[in-house]
């Protein structure tokens, strides 16, 4: 079996065949007289065969994956840790470039980060100023302003006093003073009304003193629940277990807070009444400000600018160590140790490839595009790797087209199931079989007329609908049902058997002679060998009209026009 590749609009066109084939191909050359008019047919017998279709195209290979380091900052190369030729894993390090100045750079972002942190804190502190809260729980004891007055920052607003408990420091002698310990109870006489409350001492001190009279005494603290009625510095006398107190004493408030406006801004609203009790934390009044609300969204939008250029230094210096963006092997290095980059140029430092996945691309005639898929199997061969065969398929059929003189080609892409000893660059070809049929009828091509006619030597006219006119003497047309076709040959499924004798006008014929000597080799074509054969042929020439399924027309060689199909 002999191959013979011949070019066709940068498309090859594979055209495989085996000797016994030619039975079909050269019979004898007869002149029949027809009328007025005298043409000349070749015979060729109706014989089995198997009928190929398939595609073959030239590429360049290169990795699936291949990936270029870049620098995309600049200064001083410190260090490189690998050489061209090396295998890389994906993430280790390649490359690391000073970053003294980048680490000063990143330093003033923080600086200034910080800035504007505390600076934003100050006015979201302002802002929140706005509505004025009880700082204890407790009684509004006054209210300084009302709505609608305008309160600059630092300004009263309110009293609160806590004056749920009262205390009061109460003397006893000293003899009793000694009978007394905090926690133990205590009953508190109002002076003016005579209420008896109970109470608590909270304290009794160890110091002495002396009091009017002359009395040695130690002071003793207490506390009260207040009803609601008493108020700071109402009179009281304390008795304890029995024991009096030497003097009375005036109670106190327990804790008083003048509140005051954290933001200037005007009171809109009054939460609260004079003498009313409050939790700490609840509001009293509302305030509002324009200049406010503004300074909190500068100051927003001061720290958000802040946290992205630092955010961006940190990452500017994350980029002053290169790693392998893949695994593979390094098919180039340009950059060592030492070399200094431009800051504004960025520079391909090395290439790294995965080698394990290789692809090429062919490009398919907008004739045949239709007929390749994903997926299909390839045979590959490597012009460097002369008699070695590998086996691939389709990866992907492009569907954006390339048009050059009134031709339009489509990528299709092919990958090799085995890279070992391809190199990214060697020229490959891919024969993509796209359509086969084995021990069929079949005869050439140009056998078969407009409307599924075939000229048949000896032959019973079967439809009565068919004109003979045309027919030479000894010969008639008959219809035939016709399948898969190739550029030369056509499959008969029906209206013929094998060894019926065909005719074909001789130029036509003798076109497809010089094809299958230039396929075969001259001298390798002998008229009247039988027998079945194999025809692997890209398909560029269509069946005849409303015959096969191979495709309609095709493309003639470069320089050449598309025949319309065959025709008698």
């Amino acid at each position: 079996m002999k191959k013979m590749f011949t070019k066709r609009r940068g498309v090859t066109i594979a055209v495989v065949a085996v000797v016994a084939v030619c039975a079909i191909l050269f019979g004898g050359r007869f002149l029949f007289s027809q009328k007025a008019e005298a043409l000349e047919y070749t015979e060729f017998t109706v014989t089995r065969g198997d009928i190929t279709v398939s595609l073959s195209g030239s590429g360049t290979l290169a990795p699936v994956a291949q990936y270029e380091v870049v620098s995309l900052v600049g200064g001083e190369v410190l260090s490189d840790t690998f050489r061209e030729g090396d295998s890389v894993e994906k993430g280790q390090l390649l490359y690391t470039f000073d970053t003294s100045e980048m680490q000063n750079s990143l330093e003033r972002a923080n600086l200034s980060l910080e800035k504007s942190r505390m600076n934003y804190e100050k006015v979201v502190a302002s802002h929140s100023g706005l509505v004025v809260t009880a700082p204890i729980a407790g009684r509004v004891a006054e209210l300084y302003v009302q709505e609608g007055d305008n309160v600059n920052t630092g300004g009263r607003v309110a009293k609160v006093v806590d004056d749920r408990k009262l205390t009061a420091r109460i003397p006893f002698s000293e003899g009793d003073a000694a009978q007394l310990r905090a926690g133990q109870s205590v009953r508190v006489t109002v002076e003016n009304t005579f209420e008896v409350l109970d109470g608590a001492i909270t304290k009794v001190y160890d110091s002495s003193r002396i009091a009017d009279g002359y009395v040695t005494v130690k002071d003793v603290d207490i506390s009260v629940e207040n009803p609601g009625l008493l108020s700071a510095g109402t009179f009281v006398s304390v008795e304890a277990g029995g024991l009096s107190s030497y003097e009375g004493g005036e109670l106190k408030g327990g804790t008083e807070k003048v509140v005051t406006a954290q933001a200037g801004g005007m009171v809109e609203k009054l939460h609260v009444l004079t003498g009313e009790n409050i939790g700490a934390g609840a509001p009293i009044a509302a305030l509002s400000s324009d200049t406010a609300a503004d300074s909190l969204k500068e100051g927003y939008l001061s720290l958000r600018e802040a946290e992205l250029s630092y955010e961006n230094a940190a990452k500017q210096l994350a980029d002053y160590e290169l790693t392998a963006p893949i695994s593979g092997s390094v098919i180039s290095k340009s950059v060592k140790a030492g070399d200094s980059l431009e800051t504004s140029t960025k520079t391909v430092m090395a290439v790294i490839a995965d080698m394990s996945e290789m692809s090429f691309t062919i490009n398919v005639d907008e004739l045949d595009i239709a007929k390749v898929k994903a997926g299909q199997q390839a045979i590959i061969t490597v012009d460097a790797l002369a008699g070695q065969v590998f086996s691939g398929a389709v990866d992907n059929v492009g569907i954006l087209g390339t048009s050059s003189n009134g031709v339009t080609t489509y990528p299709v892409k092919i990958k090799p199931d085995r890279t070992d000893g391809l190199w990214p660059g060697m020229n490959a070809t891919a024969t993509i079989v796209v359509d086969s049929v084995r021990d069929v009828l079949m005869i050439p091509v140009t056998a078969v007329n407009r409307g599924s006619l075939a000229l048949v030597k000896g032959g019973t006219a079967a439809e009565e609908e068919i004109d003979q006119s045309e027919a030479p003497d000894g010969a008639v047309y008959m219809r035939v049902e016709t399948g898969l076709n190739n550029e030369n040959f056509i499959e008969v499924k029906g209206g013929l058997s094998e060894g019926d004798v065909v005719l074909a006008a001789a130029a036509q014929a003798t076109a497809l002679q010089q094809n299958t000597m230039m396929v075969m080799g001259p001298g390798m074509a002998r008229p009247g060998m039988g027998g079945a054969g194999t025809v692997n042929v890209e398909r560029y020439g269509g069946p005849p009209s409303g015959t096969g399924t191979g495709g309609q027309g095709g493309t003639a060689p470069s320089g050449g026009s598309r025949p319309a199909g065959g025709g008698g």
